[in-house]
């Protein structure tokens, strides 16, 4: 029997054999091109996703949605001059209420200057039932399309009225998977680790890091294109990422171009948010990334001492949006999101555990478990069907 340490008093420094090293900051150490979702470095000098810890295998976040006054037509919306209703969604009846004021913004043609008021609301159909107030005969001639919108100019109560109805918003609680990413063993004999090699001064620490790079890598991927799943009865879960979570503001497009950016944005400004990083594979950027119109795009480099690569970023209408280049990031693919939005929730950092010593040979695992969580996806979007490269030999 060994005996370490002071007689009525073990420290830290005495049991040495067995603790866990904590290996979440060699993360830093690992390159952007590797990791640039998780270990990438923004225009504003900080990592482009944070982390906080969590204490449960499930995870909730609550999001949040105003009543915004104003909704899309829906189905076939109003029906034409002089028609007593227009129709928005069920869940968008709830943005409106009696004797509110309506008009109609048509896309494609010149602002109606028609105002109606609200008499009725059924909120299972989303059909509202409106009567004249300004400008009677100047309802759109024709249905109202989706695109159109309905827009509230306020509440029309006779003077000294009772307000009407109360409404309330709720939150939606939504919830992630931490994920367990490992555990990947090394076990090298004694004898190996011993044998000398050019440029390598140890051996067991080199293939512990390319283990470490493969899970970072392994980690990008799933917050990129995860999806949420707990199998019944077997304890295996994995965690949804950004192609799950992200559902609003899709675009079709094929190219990333300028104006494709800005219809996304504009969905995303429409719903309260301006998203301020583009995740995309470099292929897709050809376009959208001409370094020659420095009015649009600009480089930048934040930490020449890490020897990072330089940060370019994109300059439109709703003011810059940094290219994250992702080598792991599907070429048909782009993420437009918010930086505050998105986090990961760590419940075990990266470790190196020392496993059982069998034999003459070292043995240990490197093991980790966190999630994604994307709060307020309403308020981000995605490029879905990009074209133009083809990786071929």
């Amino acid at each position: 029997m060994t005996i370490v340490g002071q007689i009525g008093k073990v420290t830290s420094y005495d049991l040495a054999v067995g603790v866990k090293i904590n290996m979440d900051e060699a993360i830093y150490m690992i390159s952007p091109i590797d990791s640039p979702f998780i270990n990438g470095i923004g225009t504003d000098g900080r990592q482009l996703l944070g982390s906080s810890g969590v204490d449960q295998t499930e995870f909730k976040w609550m999001d949040e949605e105003l009543l915004l006054p104003r909704a899309p037509a829906a189905g076939t919306g109003a029906a034409g001059a002089g028609s007593t209703t227009v129709t928005v969604s069920a869940a968008d009846s709830y943005k409106f209420q009696v004797s509110d004021l309506l008009t109609i913004g048509s896309e494609g043609d010149a602002l109606n200057a028609s105002v109606k008021i609200v008499t009725a609301i059924n909120n299972t159909t989303g059909v509202i039932t409106v009567g004249n107030w300004v400008n009677d005969s100047d309802w759109p001639a024709t249905a109202a399309a989706q695109e159109d919108t309905i827009i509230c100019l306020g509440t029309n109560l006779a003077e000294g009225s009772d307000p009407g109805d109360a409404r309330a918003a709720d939150r939606t609680i939504r919830s992630n998977y931490t994920q367990i990413f490992g555990p990947t063993p090394v076990h090298m004999s004694r004898t190996e680790q011993q044998v000398t090699r050019y440029g390598v001064s140890d051996e067991f620490a080199k293939q512990l890091y390319g283990r470490s790079v493969e899970n970072v890598i392994t980690r990008e991927q799933a917050y990129l294109y995860g999806q949420k799943h707990e199998a019944s009865g077997e304890k295996r879960r994995s965690t949804g990422g950004l192609n799950y979570w992200i559902t609003s503001n899709t675009d079709a497009t094929t190219t990333l171009t300028i104006a494709a950016l800005e219809t996304v944005m504009q969905k995303c400004y429409n719903a309260g948010g301006v998203p301020d990083l583009l995740i995309a594979n470099p292929a897709s950027f050809a376009t959208l990334n001409d370094i020659s119109d420095s009015n649009r795009v600009r480089t930048t480099i934040d930490d020449p001492r890490r020897g990072r690569v330089p940060v370019t970023s994109v300059f439109h209408e709703f003011g810059e949006t940094q290219l994250v280049r992702n080598r792991w990031c599907h070429t048909e693919s782009a993420f437009v999101v918010q930086k505050d939005g998105i986090q990961r929730r760590v419940i075990q950092p990266l470790v190196v555990e020392p496993l059982s010593k069998t034999g003459d040979a070292d043995k240990v695992q490197i093991v980790c478990e966190e999630g994604l969580q994307v709060k307020g996806e309403q308020h981000m979007g995605k490029f879905t069907t990009l074209t133009g490269y083809t990786d071929t030999p």
